[in-house]
């Protein structure tokens, strides 16, 4: 709106540069109309500030009544994006062996779109965000989870909640082709515990999410819930609930396709902003 009244007054502005030409017989004080448009200018202003302030209260006043942007300040979500520049393999039979077609996908640089998709989506929540890996280098996974646990630890605030993820994409072959195997998955480590609760809620985003876009989700329900265990070990000794999502796969084209499409990280962050987002409501109270 600034724009819009700085353009109204620019155009008054010009009025009085030459005299006007007033006929003898004219009934018409043209001098007097002029004085007359400063206060029209004065009033047109007023009523677009009026307008605007209205507008402001208006959007600030729905904002806060949305339940889409309830806040969690006392929530602390460490993500771990998977591998780094200089970490061997983790990428496309392309980029390992230059089979056809030609797509380009490194697991470490997409891992870090995906956090970064994160992080921003989990901030409007009033969540803080901690980036366990900022280098763009391997770190060993030792070092991943100690930052977390190191961070929870200096804290020592008992009412913030931590949560850990580590963001991968899957492989089955060893990139010399592209194979047939496809979909996301979550996995805990084993035995039941509130890794698992989360890992459901993100189960529950990626069932709504994925297959509208035509992209598969995998389960194991051998344990009647629908993540797989395994003790990796940058999950198993982060010292909260945590969370190793594999996002696709990155040794199928269609997997990978996905993947490099705007479409697909949208969709690959949705599900883990609004999945933990789900966890907080259920279990943080």
């Amino acid at each position: 709106m600034k724009w819009l009244i700085e353009l109204i007054k620019s155009l008054f502005s010009k009025k009085k540069v030459e005299e006007p030409v007033i006929e003898k017989d004219d009934d018409i004080d043209a001098t007097e109309n002029l004085d007359n448009e400063d206060e029209n200018v004065d009033e047109i202003v007023a009523i677009i500030e009026e307008e605007t302030n209205k507008e402001k209260e208006e959007d600030s006043s729905v904002i806060a009544s949305c339940p889409e942007y309830k806040q969690y300040p006392n929530l602390v979500v460490c993500l771990d994006n998977g591998h780094g520049a200089n970490t061997p393999g983790k990428c496309s039979p392309w980029v390992a062996s230059k089979v056809k077609p030609e797509l380009y996908f490194r697991e470490y640089k997409f891992a870090r779109e995906i956090v970064s998709l994160v992080k921003e989506g989990l901030e409007k929540y009033g969540v803080e965000v901690y980036i366990v890996c900022p280098e763009e280098n391997e770190i060993s996974l030792t070092k991943r989870y100690t930052r977390a646990n190191t961070k929870k630890l200096n804290d020592r605030n008992p009412n913030k909640n931590y949560l850990f993820i580590s963001v991968h994409s899957n492989a089955i072959g060893n990139g010399t082709k592209w194979m047939n195997a496809r979909g996301w998955s979550a996995w805990t480590t084993k035995g039941q515990n509130n890794s698992d609760k989360l890992a459901n809620c993100l189960y529950e985003i990626a069932d709504e999410v994925l297959p509208k876009l035509g992209q598969s989700v995998r389960k194991d329900t051998s344990d009647k819930d629908p993540d797989y265990e395994s003790n990796f070990t940058v999950i198993y000794g982060a010292n909260m609930p945590a969370v190793l999502t594999e996002n696709m796969f990155q040794d199928n084209i269609e997997d990978v396709k996905f993947m490099l499409s705007d479409e697909g990280k949208a969709a690959i962050a949705d599900i883990h902003i609004r999945g933990i987002i789900k966890y907080a409501e259920k279990y943080l109270k």
